[in-house]
Protein backbone atom coordinates (compact mmCIF):
# COMPACT_ATOMS: atom_id res chain seq x y z
CA UNK A 1 0.00 0.00 0.00
CA UNK A 2 1.55 3.26 -1.16
CA UNK A 3 1.25 6.53 0.78
CA UNK A 4 1.27 9.54 -1.52
CA UNK A 5 1.60 13.00 0.02
CA UNK A 6 1.28 15.44 -2.88
CA UNK A 7 -0.38 15.72 -6.27
CA UNK A 8 2.90 15.09 -8.15
CA UNK A 9 3.41 11.71 -6.46
CA UNK A 10 -0.24 10.91 -7.09
CA UNK A 11 -0.03 11.87 -10.77
CA UNK A 12 3.05 9.72 -11.33
CA UNK A 13 1.32 6.72 -9.75
CA UNK A 14 -1.98 6.99 -11.60
CA UNK A 15 -0.12 7.54 -14.89
CA UNK A 16 1.51 4.12 -14.45
CA UNK A 17 -1.85 2.51 -13.69
CA UNK A 18 -3.52 4.19 -16.66
CA UNK A 19 -0.71 3.09 -18.96
CA UNK A 20 -1.37 -0.47 -17.84
CA UNK A 21 -5.07 -0.06 -18.67
CA UNK A 22 -6.20 -0.28 -15.06
CA UNK A 23 -9.47 1.15 -13.74
CA UNK A 24 -9.00 3.45 -10.74
CA UNK A 25 -11.53 3.78 -7.94
CA UNK A 26 -11.41 6.28 -5.10
CA UNK A 27 -12.93 6.54 -1.62
CA UNK A 28 -12.83 10.23 -0.56
CA UNK A 29 -12.67 10.72 3.22
CA UNK A 30 -11.56 13.20 5.87
CA UNK A 31 -9.92 10.40 7.85
CA UNK A 32 -10.75 9.18 11.37
CA UNK A 33 -11.94 6.05 9.61
CA UNK A 34 -14.64 3.71 10.90
CA UNK A 35 -16.34 0.63 9.49
CA UNK A 36 -18.65 2.78 7.40
CA UNK A 37 -15.65 4.15 5.50
CA UNK A 38 -14.09 0.71 5.17
CA UNK A 39 -17.30 -0.70 3.71
CA UNK A 40 -16.87 1.68 0.77
CA UNK A 41 -13.76 -0.24 -0.26
CA UNK A 42 -15.88 -3.40 -0.39
CA UNK A 43 -18.22 -1.64 -2.85
CA UNK A 44 -15.29 -0.79 -5.14
CA UNK A 45 -13.46 -4.09 -4.81
CA UNK A 46 -15.17 -5.80 -7.75
CA UNK A 47 -15.45 -2.63 -9.84
CA UNK A 48 -11.93 -1.21 -9.81
CA UNK A 49 -8.45 -2.61 -10.45
CA UNK A 50 -6.80 -0.15 -8.07
CA UNK A 51 -8.38 1.57 -5.07
CA UNK A 52 -7.21 4.87 -3.62
CA UNK A 53 -8.45 6.15 -0.26
CA UNK A 54 -8.04 9.91 0.04
CA UNK A 55 -7.65 11.54 3.46
CA UNK A 56 -7.94 15.31 3.67
CA UNK A 57 -9.73 17.52 6.18
CA UNK A 58 -11.04 20.14 3.79
CA UNK A 59 -11.12 23.66 5.27
CA UNK A 60 -13.60 24.87 2.65
CA UNK A 61 -16.28 22.65 4.22
CA UNK A 62 -16.02 24.28 7.64
CA UNK A 63 -17.46 27.59 8.79
CA UNK A 64 -15.46 29.64 11.34
CA UNK A 65 -17.65 28.33 14.20
CA UNK A 66 -17.29 24.67 13.21
CA UNK A 67 -14.79 22.03 14.30
CA UNK A 68 -12.02 22.22 11.67
CA UNK A 69 -9.17 22.70 14.15
CA UNK A 70 -10.28 19.89 16.45
CA UNK A 71 -11.57 17.47 13.80
CA UNK A 72 -9.83 14.15 14.61
CA UNK A 73 -6.61 13.49 12.66
CA UNK A 74 -5.86 9.80 13.26
CA UNK A 75 -3.53 9.06 10.37
CA UNK A 76 -1.53 6.14 11.76
CA UNK A 77 -4.69 4.39 12.95
CA UNK A 78 -6.30 5.04 9.57
CA UNK A 79 -3.30 3.59 7.73
CA UNK A 80 -3.45 0.45 9.87
CA UNK A 81 -7.16 -0.05 9.24
CA UNK A 82 -6.70 0.34 5.50
CA UNK A 83 -3.80 -2.13 5.46
CA UNK A 84 -5.95 -4.66 7.29
CA UNK A 85 -8.61 -4.55 4.58
CA UNK A 86 -6.12 -5.73 1.97
CA UNK A 87 -8.11 -3.73 -0.56
CA UNK A 88 -6.45 -0.31 -0.53
CA UNK A 89 -3.63 0.12 -3.07
CA UNK A 90 -2.77 3.71 -2.21
CA UNK A 91 -3.55 6.40 0.34
CA UNK A 92 -3.56 9.93 -1.03
CA UNK A 93 -3.04 12.23 1.94
CA UNK A 94 -2.06 15.58 0.40
CA UNK A 95 -0.23 18.02 2.63
CA UNK A 96 -1.60 20.89 0.55
CA UNK A 97 -4.62 21.15 -1.74
CA UNK A 98 -4.99 24.90 -2.17
CA UNK A 99 -1.96 26.78 -3.42
CA UNK A 100 -1.34 30.39 -2.39
CA UNK A 101 -3.72 32.60 -4.31
CA UNK A 102 -6.27 29.83 -4.90
CA UNK A 103 -9.46 31.64 -5.93
CA UNK A 104 -11.62 29.27 -7.98
CA UNK A 105 -14.44 27.23 -6.46
CA UNK A 106 -17.49 25.36 -7.70
CA UNK A 107 -20.82 26.76 -6.57
CA UNK A 108 -23.52 24.09 -6.98
CA UNK A 109 -27.22 24.86 -7.15
CA UNK A 110 -30.15 22.55 -7.94
CA UNK A 111 -30.16 19.75 -5.36
CA UNK A 112 -27.59 21.72 -3.32
CA UNK A 113 -30.26 24.26 -2.34
CA UNK A 114 -32.19 23.79 0.88
CA UNK A 115 -31.59 21.43 3.80
CA UNK A 116 -27.83 21.65 4.52
CA UNK A 117 -27.48 24.92 2.63
CA UNK A 118 -29.97 26.62 4.96
CA UNK A 119 -27.67 25.97 7.92
CA UNK A 120 -24.23 25.58 6.33
CA UNK A 121 -24.30 27.81 3.21
CA UNK A 122 -20.57 27.29 2.61
CA UNK A 123 -20.68 23.51 2.74
CA UNK A 124 -21.46 22.26 -0.75
CA UNK A 125 -19.15 24.78 -2.38
CA UNK A 126 -16.37 23.21 -0.33
CA UNK A 127 -17.51 19.66 -1.09
CA UNK A 128 -17.85 20.18 -4.84
CA UNK A 129 -14.52 21.95 -5.12
CA UNK A 130 -12.50 19.34 -3.21
CA UNK A 131 -14.20 16.37 -4.87
CA UNK A 132 -13.56 17.82 -8.33
CA UNK A 133 -9.89 18.38 -7.44
CA UNK A 134 -9.60 14.82 -6.11
CA UNK A 135 -11.13 13.41 -9.28
CA UNK A 136 -8.54 15.29 -11.33
CA UNK A 137 -5.55 14.52 -9.14
CA UNK A 138 -6.23 10.79 -8.75
CA UNK A 139 -7.30 10.00 -12.31
CA UNK A 140 -10.46 8.45 -10.90
CA UNK A 141 -12.68 6.35 -13.15
CA UNK A 142 -15.13 5.51 -10.38
CA UNK A 143 -15.86 6.84 -6.88
CA UNK A 144 -18.10 5.73 -4.04
CA UNK A 145 -19.94 7.85 -1.47
CA UNK A 146 -22.12 6.85 1.47
CA UNK A 147 -25.86 7.46 1.41
CA UNK A 148 -25.83 8.83 4.97
CA UNK A 149 -24.72 12.18 3.51
CA UNK A 150 -27.56 11.90 1.03
CA UNK A 151 -27.81 15.48 -0.19
CA UNK A 152 -24.02 15.52 -0.65
CA UNK A 153 -24.29 12.38 -2.79
CA UNK A 154 -26.91 14.02 -5.00
CA UNK A 155 -24.82 17.20 -5.31
CA UNK A 156 -21.82 15.19 -6.48
CA UNK A 157 -23.93 13.27 -8.99
CA UNK A 158 -25.28 16.54 -10.37
CA UNK A 159 -21.79 18.04 -10.61
CA UNK A 160 -20.55 15.01 -12.56
CA UNK A 161 -23.48 15.29 -14.96
CA UNK A 162 -23.40 19.06 -15.36
CA UNK A 163 -19.63 19.30 -15.88
CA UNK A 164 -19.42 16.20 -18.12
CA UNK A 165 -16.96 14.43 -15.84
CA UNK A 166 -16.10 10.88 -16.86
CA UNK A 167 -16.33 9.47 -13.34
CA UNK A 168 -18.89 6.84 -12.37
CA UNK A 169 -20.52 7.54 -9.00
CA UNK A 170 -21.61 4.66 -6.77
CA UNK A 171 -23.78 4.96 -3.65
CA UNK A 172 -23.24 2.77 -0.61
CA UNK A 173 -25.97 2.15 2.00
CA UNK A 174 -25.62 3.75 5.43
CA UNK A 175 -23.66 1.55 7.85
CA UNK A 176 -25.08 1.53 11.36
CA UNK A 177 -24.05 0.54 14.85
CA UNK A 178 -25.89 -2.41 16.41
CA UNK A 179 -28.40 -0.01 18.00
CA UNK A 180 -29.13 1.77 14.70
CA UNK A 181 -27.01 4.90 15.05
CA UNK A 182 -25.50 5.82 11.69
CA UNK A 183 -21.71 5.52 11.84
CA UNK A 184 -19.94 8.89 11.76
CA UNK A 185 -16.56 10.23 12.79
CA UNK A 186 -18.39 12.83 14.87
CA UNK A 187 -20.06 10.16 17.02
CA UNK A 188 -16.85 10.17 19.02
CA UNK A 189 -17.79 13.61 20.33
CA UNK A 190 -20.88 12.23 22.11
CA UNK A 191 -20.77 11.90 25.87
CA UNK A 192 -21.79 8.50 27.29
CA UNK A 193 -25.21 9.88 28.19
CA UNK A 194 -25.69 11.38 24.73
CA UNK A 195 -24.59 8.12 23.11
CA UNK A 196 -27.52 6.41 24.86
CA UNK A 197 -29.94 8.96 23.42
CA UNK A 198 -28.52 9.10 19.87
CA UNK A 199 -30.12 5.87 18.49
CA UNK A 200 -33.58 7.29 19.19
CA UNK A 201 -33.25 9.38 16.03
CA UNK A 202 -33.20 6.29 13.83
CA UNK A 203 -36.02 4.71 15.82
CA UNK A 204 -38.19 7.77 15.24
CA UNK A 205 -37.28 7.79 11.56
CA UNK A 206 -38.39 4.17 11.22
CA UNK A 207 -41.68 4.91 13.00
CA UNK A 208 -42.20 7.96 10.79
CA UNK A 209 -41.55 5.97 7.62
CA UNK A 210 -44.12 3.36 8.67
CA UNK A 211 -46.72 6.06 9.30
CA UNK A 212 -46.06 7.76 5.96
CA UNK A 213 -46.45 4.43 4.18
CA UNK A 214 -49.71 4.01 6.05
CA UNK A 215 -51.12 7.12 4.42
CA UNK A 216 -51.33 9.49 7.35
CA UNK A 217 -50.89 13.24 6.61
CA UNK A 218 -47.16 13.91 6.21
CA UNK A 219 -47.15 17.31 7.92
CA UNK A 220 -48.82 15.85 11.02
CA UNK A 221 -46.47 12.88 11.11
CA UNK A 222 -43.37 15.07 10.83
CA UNK A 223 -44.58 17.45 13.54
CA UNK A 224 -45.21 14.54 15.89
CA UNK A 225 -41.78 13.10 15.12
CA UNK A 226 -40.04 16.39 15.85
CA UNK A 227 -41.79 16.71 19.21
CA UNK A 228 -40.74 13.16 20.12
CA UNK A 229 -37.12 13.84 19.11
CA UNK A 230 -36.89 16.96 21.27
CA UNK A 231 -38.63 15.25 24.18
CA UNK A 232 -36.04 12.46 24.03
CA UNK A 233 -33.17 14.81 24.87
CA UNK A 234 -32.02 16.18 21.51
CA UNK A 235 -31.29 19.89 21.68
CA UNK A 236 -32.35 21.24 18.27
CA UNK A 237 -33.63 20.22 14.85
CA UNK A 238 -32.22 21.76 11.70
CA UNK A 239 -34.55 19.72 9.51
CA UNK A 240 -36.60 16.55 9.61
CA UNK A 241 -38.14 16.30 6.16
CA UNK A 242 -39.77 13.97 3.67
CA UNK A 243 -38.83 14.49 0.04
CA UNK A 244 -38.34 12.98 -3.39
CA UNK A 245 -35.05 11.06 -3.42
CA UNK A 246 -34.05 12.39 -6.84
CA UNK A 247 -35.07 16.05 -6.79
CA UNK A 248 -35.14 16.52 -2.98
CA UNK A 249 -38.41 18.44 -3.42
CA UNK A 250 -40.71 18.18 -0.40
CA UNK A 251 -43.46 15.57 -0.67
CA UNK A 252 -46.79 15.90 1.15
CA UNK A 253 -47.89 12.29 0.69
CA UNK A 254 -46.29 8.89 0.22
CA UNK A 255 -44.38 8.48 -3.05
CA UNK A 256 -42.40 5.55 -4.42
CA UNK A 257 -39.16 7.55 -4.38
CA UNK A 258 -39.66 9.01 -0.90
CA UNK A 259 -36.78 9.78 1.47
CA UNK A 260 -36.57 11.04 5.03
CA UNK A 261 -33.69 13.46 5.68
CA UNK A 262 -32.67 14.60 9.16
CA UNK A 263 -30.11 16.87 10.77
CA UNK A 264 -30.43 16.97 14.55
CA UNK A 265 -28.31 18.42 17.35
CA UNK A 266 -27.48 16.39 20.43
CA UNK A 267 -25.44 18.51 22.81
CA UNK A 268 -22.56 19.85 20.74
CA UNK A 269 -22.86 17.15 18.08
CA UNK A 270 -24.80 17.47 14.84
CA UNK A 271 -26.13 14.12 13.63
CA UNK A 272 -27.39 13.56 10.09
CA UNK A 273 -29.28 10.55 8.77
CA UNK A 274 -31.53 9.37 5.95
CA UNK A 275 -34.02 6.62 5.38
CA UNK A 276 -35.76 5.43 2.24
CA UNK A 277 -39.52 5.30 2.67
Amino acid sequence: MKILRNKHEMAAQFALWKKAGLRIGIVPTMGNLHNGHLSLLDVLDARADKIITTIYVNPLQFAPDEDFNVYPRTHEEDFAKLRETGKCDAIFIPEQMYEDGHATTIQPAGVALGYETEFRPHFFEGVATIVHKLFQQTGADIAVFGEKDYQQLQVIKQMVTDLDLSVEILASPTIREADGLAMSSRNGYLTPAERQIAPILYQVMQETADQIRGGKPVDTILSQACRKILASGFSAIDYFSYCDAQTLANADSHIETGMLLAAIHLGNVRLIDQLKV
